[in-house]
């Protein structure tokens, strides 16, 4: 597959170094916030503040309050007791995962850990004992919610995505509501694709879990998908946060740049994330029902914006009608390509009616 070269932030278009224009499907910006006239706004203002970046350890003495007010603003929009902001969404899986074992042992008397990883689950949760895995999702799940329900003498991690990536597998969480004493596990969710794209308002999906599986649970997630801030979010119960945030892990990384962390307060304040997750919702609802029955064509989700294709001449035959998706190996370069597509917030009915369109050319 041949490389395309830019120096221009995409959008709904995106031209590359040769001058050729496309319509741009593909990426994680799925509320198009990238090129979002308030965040920009809102970014300045705090860039003026703030400054570029802040060059230093959450631990030292002397601390920025802007990002205590960012992890309650988010950790109140999750209806949940504490959130930590980090600086990506892989060390936050990663300090989570580094720490696991010490977070249990210490909180939960956990002994004898045994480790539950979900098939193709993303790397920032990959830990002790990881071994990677192709079996059907669903099967796996009750596999392990039934070894938590049996084996109460051994403390069970279990670590899965939200929704599969990168190619879109609706992940049924609810699963693990079928644990009716959660006490000897913990639930580690990565949710950085559907952290702002599912759920209401862009909630995300732990409304699939009840109160008792959620009060075990942590979560993960990249902030630099669909809420557009360069940086990661861990979030879940006030002790464990509390411990997480001794951890050497945490203090020896730099922080997230304090400009985006204000830019977040006054994006969620002011409700942009979610008027942008209602057109996000509208653009989706718009393709379907242009190009009904795209499970011909495309693995899909209902309600969400990804368009997966294993079809090879896909990527091609859309490139050459003047649209550009992505089609590359993941994560492993030894992976299948996928041909994925992408709605997002910023693209107008004009361009979904032309990929529908060109969609339809290609079935046909």
């Amino acid at each position: 597959m041949a490389l395309h070269l830019t120096n221009h932030l995409p959008g709904r278009t995106v031209k590359t170094d040769k001058g050729t224009e496309y319509l741009w499907f593909s990426g994680t910006d799925y509320l198009g916030m990238g090129h979002n006239a308030d965040f920009q706004t809102f970014l300045h203002e705090g860039i003026t503040r703030y400054g570029t970046h802040f060059g230093s350890s959450r631990s030292n003495s002397l601390q920025l309050g802007i990002f205590s007010e960012a992890e309650a603003r988010f950790a109140a929009w999750q209806e949940t007791p504490a959130a930590l902001l980090v600086s990506s969404g892989m060390l936050a899986g990663q300090i989570l995962m580094r720490e696991i074992e010490s977070l249990v042992s210490t909180i939960d008397g956990a002994d004898h850990v045994a480790y539950h990883y979900a098939p193709r689950v993303h790397p920032a949760l990959w830990g002790n004992q990881y071994v990677s895995s192709n079996a059907e999702w669903n099967a796996w799940a009750h596999q392990t919610v039934a070894a938590v329900n049996e084996e109460k003498d051994i403390f069970h991690i279990i670590c899965t995505d939200a929704v599969g990536s990168p190619v879109a597998e609706y992940l049924d969480l609810s699963i693990f509501n079928d644990i009716p004493a959660p006490a000897n596990c913990r639930l580690i969710i990565d949710q950085s694709h559907t952290l702002g794209v599912t759920g209401t308002g862009g909630a995300g999906v732990s409304a699939s879990l009840n109160a008792a599986v959620k009060a075990r649970t942590l979560f993960v997630s990249s902030l630099n998908k669909a809420l557009g801030i360069p940086a990661g979010i861990i979030w879940g119960g006030q002790q464990e946060l509390d411990f997480l945030s001794h951890s050497p892990w945490f203090a020896g990384a730099s922080p997230a740049a304090p400009s985006y962390a204000f830019a977040f307060n006054k994006l969620m304040n002011n409700g942009i994330y979610a008027q942008m997750h209602q057109v996000l919702t509208q653009n989706i609802n718009h393709f379907n029902n242009l190009f009904s029955g795209p499970e011909s064509l495309f693995k899909t989700i209902a309600h969400y914006p990804v368009f997966c294709s294993t079809n090879a001449s896909l990527f091609d035959f859309l490139l050459q009608h003047g649209i550009m998706a992505s089609c590359f190996s993941y994560p492993l370069p030894s992976s299948n390509p996928v041909t994925r597509l992408v709605i997002s917030a910023a693209h107008q009915q004009k361009d979904l009616d032309r990929l529908a369109e060109v969609c339809k050319q290609f079935i046909s």
